[in-house]
C-alpha cells in the first residue's frame, strides 16, 4: 500500500462514457445500467377506442377516440379531460408534440399541419406538392420529420415551425413503407417497410439500410400493427401472433443498435394496437379499449427474463518500462444488488492498436457487433472476473468498488469490457465509475530484490499473492490518498468540517447547515484574526446569513454622546446619544424640576449614562422558517465574536425594516408621510391631522404623533 497516486484511465463523465462502446445500456445521472424492464400489467384509461397518442413537453398525454374527442391526461390528475378535436386532428393516425405545438399529416396527404397545443387552433399548413406523406416523427427538438413517397422512392425531410423544409434524405432499397421513428442518441431512422415487413435501421444521412430484422421472426408469425419510440434510445413495435400460435399480443422493444430489450405482453382486448408513444420512464399504447400506460420497474418483473448491458472501453495503452510491468488492475465502482452480476473481461495485444481500433470505423456494424468482434478475435490473450451481488434485496445497495487484477498482462494495448446483468426479482446494478490502472508504484517494489525477481517467473505464486493484496487493499490506498481533501474546507465532508472547525476554534454549532459550515471554515483565518472586532462580527454574519440580510449598530462607535456646540465648537451631528442622571438621581436644589423627580423602584440602580456604552444591536432579516432554524444557535455564536464587556441585543425583523432613517446626510429630509396602514408604514413617523385640518398632497403641516 502507498499514498502515491497511481496512473489510470478513468471513465465517469458523459464525455468519457461517450468514448466507450455501449450495448443495451441506459445512461442516467447515476451512471450506466441495463435498460430497465417495464412492469406489468399496465394502467388503463378507457375511452371509446383510441389512437394517435402523444406526450407534450409539459408531460401531458393526449390521445384521440372514435367519437372525434381529444383526451388530455395531466400529471396532476387521475382522470383525463375531454374536448372536441378539429376534424383533421381527430382523423390523424399520428400526432407529434413538440415545443411548437401539435403536428399531424394533412388531408389530402400532400401536406402537414400544426395546431396550438391548448386551444387546438390550426396555426400552419405546409404543402408538399407531388409527395405523399407516409408518416411523421419527432426529432426530440423543435422540428418534425416527414417520411414521403413519390413514384416508389422514399425521402425524409425536416420541417421547422415556420414551415421551412430542409434538404431531404433519400432511403434506398425499401418499399411499402408504413411508419418510421427517429432516435436522437444513435442518430438513426427506423422504418417499418416491405411487402414482407421488416424493421430497417438507417443512418441519419440516409442511403442503404445498415441492417434489418424480419417482423415475422420476432414472434411466431408476428404481424406488426404500430411503431413508436421515445425519440432517444428505444423503438417499440406492437403486433400479434397468428391464430395458430394463440394470437398473443406483444410490444417488442429494441435499442438504437437493433438489440432486443425484451417484450411486454398485452391483454387481447387491447389488441390490435393503434398507436405507441413513450418517454424515458413510461410508454403508452392505444387500442380498442382506450389507453394503457406501462412504467419502468425498479425490480425485474416475473416473465421479463434476465436483463443485461455491456460497456467496452476504447483501446488503452501502457508505456514501456524497464521493469516490464504493464497493467495493474481494473476497479469498477458499482451498485450490485442481490441477484445481479458484474463481469469484468479484457482483451490485449502487442500488435499495432489498429487490430482493436479499426473496427470502430466500420459504421455498418452495430455496437454489439463491434464488441463481439473484439471479444472473438483469435489469438488475443483475454480473461474475465465475475462478482455476484449479495445483501438485502429490499434496500438500495450502496456503490462499492470491485477490482480485477491485470498484473499478468504484458501486452501494450488493452480493451476492458464490463457486463452488468440482473435476474428476475433483482434490482438493476449501476456502474458509476470505471478505472484501469497501469503501474506507477506497486507493492513489488517494497520487497527485497531477491523476491522481486520472482515476478519474472511464469505463474509466480509470489506475484499472485502480492497482486491479491494490491487488489484487495485499494480502499486503504484511496483513503490514504484522500486524507488531504478531508481537511480542505472546499472538499471536506460534514463530519470532518465539525472536527476542523473545533480545531481552528471558530464559532460553531452542529445545527448549522452544510453551506453555512463551509462558509465559516473558509473564513476561519478572518474570524480568528478579527475576533472581538466589528469586522470579525460582520465576517461571521456574512458566512451565516445569505445576501447580507443583517445590520450591526454599535451605539458608542456609530453615534457617540451629544456635545453642545458654541463658539469654536460645532457640536455633535445627529443622531447622537443623550446622557445624564436618571429621574430618581435628582437632588433638591435650584435645578430640581417639579413633577419630574421620583423615588427609585425596587431593583433600579443609579447606573447613569454608562449603560449606553458598549451596547451592540444586531438586526437580522429572516423568514419564519429561517428564524426557527437559526434562533437556537445564532446568539450564542455571535457572543463568541464580541468582547466580554459588550452587551448584545438581537432583533428579528423583515427585509423592509433594514432601511435606515438616520439623519446623517445620507437621506433627504422630506415632509412626514401620509398616515396609512401598510407594509411600508413607519411607526412613530406618520401623523394624524388635528381636528379641523385637512391632508394635502404635501402632507399635513400640523398633526399629532402616533404613539
Amino acid at each position: 500500500m502507498s499514498a502515491d497516486k497511481l496512473k489510470s484511465y478513468r471513465f465517469a463523465t458523459d464525455a468519457q462514457w461517450n468514448a466507450c462502446l455501449l450495448v443495451q445500456a441506459d445512461r442516467n445521472s447515476k451512471g450506466i445500467r441495463p435498460f430497465p424492464p417495464y412492469g406489468r400489467p399496465g394502467t388503463s384509461y378507457e375511452s371509446r377506442a383510441a389512437h394517435a397518442p402523444t406526450v407534450t413537453r409539459a408531460g401531458e398525454v393526449l390521445w384521440l377516440d372514435d367519437d372525434g374527442a381529444l383526451h388530455r391526461l395531466s400529471r396532476c390528475n387521475d382522470e383525463p379531460d375531454t374536448c372536441v378535436a378539429p376534424v383533421a386532428l381527430a382523423s390523424a393516425t399520428r400526432v407529434v408534440a413538440n415545443s411548437n405545438g401539435l403536428w399531424v399529416a394533412g388531408d389530402p396527404p400532400q401536406s402537414i399541419q400544426r395546431y396550438e397545443e391548448d386551444t387546438l387552433t390550426r396555426l400552419l399548413t405546409v404543402d408538399l406538392p407531388y409527395l405523399r406523406v407516409v408518416d411523421i416523427a419527432s426529432d426530440a427538438r423543435h422540428s418534425v420529420m416527414v417520411l414521403t413517397e413519390r413514384d416508389g422512392s422514399y425521402r425524409i425531410m425536416s420541417v421547422d415551425s415556420a414551415g421551412h423544409v430542409d434538404e431531404p434524405v433519400d432511403l434506398k432499397d425499401i418499399s411499402h413503407a408504413q411508419a418510421f421513428v427517429y432516435l436522437r442518441n444513435s442518430q438513426r431512422f427506423v422504418v417499418l417497410a416491405g411487402k414482407y415487413p421488416q424493421l430497417y435501421w438507417f443512418s441519419e444521412k440516409g442511403g442503404r439500410p445498415l441492417f434489418s430484422h424480419p417482423v415475422a421472426a420476432m414472434h411466431p408469425c408476428f404481424t406488426a400493427h404500430s411503431l413508436g419510440s421515445d425519440s432517444r434510445d428505444k423503438v417499440f413495435l406492437a403486433g400479434v401472433e397468428s391464430e395458430d400460435f394463440g394470437r398473443g399480443a406483444y410490444v417488442i422493444i429494441f435499442d438504437g443498435d437493433g438489440n432486443s430489450l425484451g417484450d411486454v405482453p398485452l391483454d387481447r382486448l387491447d389488441a390490435p394496437a393503434t398507436g405507441i408513444t413513450a418517454t424515458r420512464d413510461s410508454f403508452w399504447i392505444t387500442g380498442p379499449r382506450g389507453l394503457v400506460r406501462f412504467d419502468v420497474a425498479e425490480v425485474v418483473p416475473e416473465g421479463a427474463g434476465q436483463v443485461s448491458c455491456m460497456l467496452m472501453t476504447p483501446v488503452l495503452f501502457s508505456p514501456d518500462r524497464e521493469d516490464q510491468r504493464r497493467w495493474l488492475r481494473v476497479e469498477a465502482t458499482t451498485s450490485l444488488p442481490p441477484g445481479s452480476k458484474l463481469e469484468i473481461s479484457w482483451a490485449a495485444t502487442d500488435d499495432p492498436p489498429e487490430r482493436l481500433a479499426t473496427i470502430n470505423t466500420d459504421y455498418s456494424l452495430s455496437a454489439s457487433q463491434l464488441v463481439a468482434h473484439v471479444l472473438s478475435e483469435p489469438d488475443l490473450p483475454r480473461g474475465r472476473t465475475v462478482f455476484y451481488g449479495d445483501g438485502d434485496s429490499e434496500e438500495e445497495t450502496e456503490p462499492a468498488t470491485f477490482a480485477a487484477p491485470l498484473f499478468d498482462i504484458k501486452k501494450r494495448h488493452l480493451r476492458v469490457c464490463i457486463t452488468l446483468s440482473a435476474a428476475t426479482g433483482a434490482r438493476l446494478p449501476v456502474l458509476s465509475e470505471l478505472s484501469v490502472f497501469y503501474p506507477g508504484r506497486t507493492l513489488m517494489e517494497d520487497l527485497p530484490a531477491i523476491y522481486q525477481r520472482e515476478e519474472e517467473q511464469p505463474n509466480s505464486f509470489l506475484r499472485q499473492l502480492v497482486g491479491v493484496l494490491e487488489t484487495t487493499t485499494h480502499a486503504l490506498d484511496a483513503r490514504i490518498a484522500s486524507m488531504g481533501s478531508q481537511i480542505h474546507p472546499a472538499t471536506a465532508e460534514e463530519p470532518w468540517l465539525n472536527f476542523i472547525a473545533r480545531w481552528l476554534g471558530v464559532p460553531w454549532d452542529d445545527g448549522l447547515n452544510l453551506e453555512q459550515k463551509h462558509a465559516i471554515v473558509n473564513r476561519g483565518a478572518d474570524l480568528a484574526k478579527a475576533r472581538g472586532t466589528r469586522a470579525g462580527l460582520e465576517a461571521l454574519l456574512e458566512a451565516l446569513i445569505p445576501s447580507r440580510r443583517f445590520r450591526v449598530t454599535d451605539v458608542t462607535a456609530d453615534f457617540g454622546f451629544a456635545v453642545v456646540g458654541g463658539g469654536s465648537c460645532t457640536g455633535s451631528a445627529l443622531p447622537a446619544m443623550l446622557g445624564g442622571h436618571t429621574r430618581w438621581r435628582a437632588e433638591l436644589d435650584s435645578r430640581a424640576a417639579l413633577g419630574y423627580m421620583r423615588l427609585p423602584c425596587a431593583g433600579e440602580l443609579e447606573d447613569g449614562a454608562w449603560q449606553l456604552a458598549g451596547k451592540v444591536r444586531i438586526e437580522v432579516a429572516a423568514t419564519a422558517a429561517e428564524r426557527k432554524a437559526w434562533e437556537p444557535w445564532l446568539l450564542t455564536l455571535i457572543k463568541e465574536m464580541v468582547p466580554l464587556t459588550a452587551r448584545l441585543e438581537l432583533h428579528w425583523i423583515t427585509t423592509q425594516a433594514l432601511r435606515t432613517n438616520r439623519l446623517d446626510g445620507t437621506m433627504t429630509i422630506e415632509s412626514a408621510p401620509l398616515p396609512h396602514l401598510g407594509a411600508d408604514a413607519i411607526t412613530n413617523l406618520a401623523h394624524l391631522p388635528e381636528r379641523g385640518a385637512r391632508l394635502s398632497r404635501s402632507g399635513a403641516t400640523i398633526g399629532l404623533r402616533l404613539r
